[in-house]
């Protein structure tokens, strides 16, 4: 009995320690918004508008070449290429469960910064949101795990919150409602969190498409690569942050490559029947499916150090900015 006690604190403690060789490569943040961007006129008060996070799960690559006739004579069919990839092994609920934690995570370090967290409530009765609100805006519990409506995203809000979203999107008027609260507004920090979470990469090289199109050949190329998307940020007031070529974390997954090219069917001399001369070419097409296996405890790990990591970064700008 003893020993098989031994044997299995030993594996928990192999497994312990695998996780945590996991580590945060370092990162830059990038800020974009007024020059003389500050905080100090402002209460100390944080209005969390929203609060999402997109976990990549598939990527599809497409690329195509189209055919006809060729400059020195003779005729090309088209050329198609297609890579899709798929990630398998996570539990979507266990992603909303991550989200609400990075949430918690995220209001705990506001407060320890010295920073009060308003209810979405505030926001939702501001008068900046009163013209057409019942049409543009919703005041909205968190949910998920749910369509994204952007392939191969899964988005979850943070169950433990609501928030104050668009209805159906529109770059103008949300625009213009939060520009009329940070213009205005000093009462509170307006503030905003998307993190996109992605796996895979585009790695073909412009370069290489470029050849590739001037070759008149159909070619896609992707890898893994765990990270914190650059496409994430976070807003305080009218200032942006985001992570420059965005967080990596280490052992997340395995580095693995996949491609798919396709060479156009040429017929340069074409078949002579007496008083006319036909070419003939078939359209061609290459598709590559994936399907990727992912630890989900180094997933799972890996989003929180990563995501927490740039965070941190992004409220220690804000404490800059307020002090």
């Amino acid at each position: 009995m003893k020993r098989t006690i031994c044997l299995a604190m030993l594996v928990s403690m192999l497994t312990s320690l695998s996780l945590f060789s996991q580590t945060v490569e370092d990162f830059k943040i990038r800020t974009a918004g007024p020059g003389n961007l500050n905080y100090r006129k402002h209460s100390k008060r944080v209005v969390i508008s929203d609060f999402h996070v997109k976990y990549q799960v598939a990527l599809e690559l497409k690329d195509s070449q189209k055919g006809g006739k060729m400059w020195r004579g003779g005729l090309r069919g088209d050329a198609k290429a297609s890579l899709n990839l798929v990630l398998d092994g996570l539990d979507p609920d266990q992603l909303q469960k991550l989200t609400d934690q990075l949430y918690d995570t995220y209001v705990a370090e506001l407060k320890a910064q010295g920073f009060e967290v308003a209810s979405a409530e505030e926001l939702w009765n501001h008068e900046a949101y009163e013209k057409n609100r019942e049409e543009r805006w919703e005041l909205v519990p968190g949910y998920g795990p749910g369509d994204s409506g952007e392939y191969g995203l899964i988005f979850t809000r943070p169950t433990n919150g609501k928030f104050v979203v668009p209805k159906n999107y529109n770059g103008m008027y949300v625009g213009a409602t939060v520009g009329k609260i940070n213009n205005k507004e000093r009462d509170f920090i307006y503030n905003s969190v998307s993190l996109v979470v992605t796996i895979f990469e585009d790695s073909q090289g412009e370069l290489s498409k470029t050849l590739n199109r001037h070759a008149k050949a159909a070619q896609v190329k992707a890898e893994t690569n765990f990270k914190i998307s650059e496409e994430s940020k976070v807003w305080f007031g009218m200032g942006t942050i985001s992570p420059r070529g965005g967080v990596e974390v280490s052992d997340v997954i395995n580095k693995q490559k996949f491609e798919a090219g396709q060479n156009a069917d040429r017929d340069k001399l074409g078949t002579d029947y007496g008083v006319l001369r036909i070419w003939k070419v078939d359209d061609k097409e290459k598709k590559n499916y994936s399907t990727v296996e992912c630890n989900p405890e180094k997933y799972l790990k890996g989003t929180e150090l990563g995501a927490n990591a740039f965070l941190k970064e992004s409220i220690q700008f804000l404490v800059k900015k307020a002090n």
